[in-house]
C-alpha cells in the first residue's frame, strides 16, 4: 500500500500549503467526481497553495492527470486517496533534530537499526519549510538570532510582508538601556527590517529588555497551522553545531501556541510603555 500512495505524497504536501487543507483536499475529490476537467483541477490547486508552479506537475506524478493535462480515469480514486493522507497529517507531529558532527555516527546507527522512516528532520530545512509556507502571518521567537541564519528567512519573509501579511518577531535584548545588550540580536533584526523596507513593509518586532531571559521559547509558526517548537536558537550554532531536539507540529491545535505568542508579544508592548 505504502509503494502505492507514494506518488501521492507531493500533491499532498502541496495541499497542506492551502489555508484550509481539509476543504481543499474535498473541493478538488468534489471537482474529479462531478467530471471537471483536468485543466480545472490544476487552476484550482494552484491558486490555493504557495508553490503553485508545482501543482501541474504535482498532479501528474500522482496519476491523477495525464501528460496533456487531461483528467485521468482514476482521477477520483486518487483524491479520495489523498484527502485521507491529508486528514491523517492534521495535528501531526515529526521530530526535528539538530545533529553536529560528533553525533552524526550514532544518528546513522540508529537509522540502520530502526529504518529510514526513523530519520528525523533536520533543523535548518525544517525552520526554513515553516517559514516558506507562511502566507498571511509569520511568528518568529527566540532569545538569540544571528544574522548568518535569519538571512535565510529573507524571502519567506518579504513575501508574506509582500502579499499584505504580517510578521512578528520576538526575542530580547535590543535597546541600549538593556543590562545585556545582544549585538548579534540587534543585528539580525536590522537585517528583517531591511528586507522588510525593500518590501514596503514593517515588521513588528518584540523584545524583552529588562534583566535576566525573560523569553527563552523557539518557536516559528506559519499561518497559525504549522510550528517549529524546539531548543534551537536561530542561529548557526543552533541549526548546525550543536545538539537539539524538537518537533514539527501541523494542524489546528498549533493555534493555541500562536494565541500564547500573541499574548507574549502583547504583554511585552505593555511593559515597554512609559508608566503613569
Amino acid at each position: 500500500m505504502a509503494s502505492v500512495l507514494e506518488p501521492l505524497k507531493p500533491v499532498v504536501a502541496l495541499i497542506r500549503q492551502a489555508p484550509e487543507p481539509m476543504a481543499l483536499a474535498a473541493r478538488l475529490l468534489d471537482l474529479a467526481e462531478s467530471g471537471s476537467s483536468g485543466a480545472e483541477l490544476a487552476a484550482v490547486l494552484s491558486t490555493s497553495v504557495t508553490d503553485w508552479n508545482l501543482a501541474r506537475s504535482a498532479l501528474i506524478h500522482a496519476d491523477i492527470l495525464d501528460m496533456a493535462d487531461n483528467r485521468t480515469p482514476c482521477a477520483a480514486v486518487r483524491l479520495a486517496q489523498a484527502q485521507v493522507l491529508t486528514e491523517a497529517a492534521e495535528d501531526s507531529w515529526e521530530l526535528v533534530l539538530t545533529v553536529p558532527g560528533f553525533l552524526r555516527r550514532t544518528l546513522a546507527d540508529l537509522v540502520a537499526v530502526n529504518g529510514d522512516r526513523s530519520r528525523p528532520r533536520e533543523t535548518q530545512a525544517t525552520l526554513v519549510e515553516v517559514a516558506a509556507t507562511a502566507r498571511d502571518n509569520l511568528m518568529i521567537a527566540a532569545p538569540y538570532l544571528h544574522a548568518d541564519f535569519v538571512t535565510t528567512l529573507a524571502n519567506p519573509l518579504q513575501r508574506v510582508l509582500q502579499t499584505g501579511g504580517a510578521v512578528t518577531v520576538i526575542t530580547r535584548a535590543l535597546s541600549l538601556t538593556a543590562p545585556e545588550r545582544s549585538s548579534a540580536n540587534v543585528e539580525a533584526i536590522a537585517l528583517l527590517r531591511q528586507v522588510a523596507e525593500r518590501a514596503g513593509r514593517a515588521i513588528t518586532v518584540r523584545s524583552w529588555e529588562e534583566s535576566g531571559l525573560g523569553v527563552h521559547f523557539k518557536v516559528v509558526i506559519a499561518d497559525h497551522r504549522l510550528a517549529y517548537l524546539g531548543s534551537a536558537n536561530l542561529t548557526p550554532g543552533g541549526t548546525a553545531a550543536h545538539a537539539e531536539a524538537g518537533v514539527l507540529l501541523r494542524g489546528p491545535r498549533v493555534a493555541a501556541l500562536s494565541r500564547w505568542l500573541t499574548a507574549v508579544a502583547d504583554e511585552l508592548a505593555r511593559r515597554r510603555l512609559p508608566s503613569g
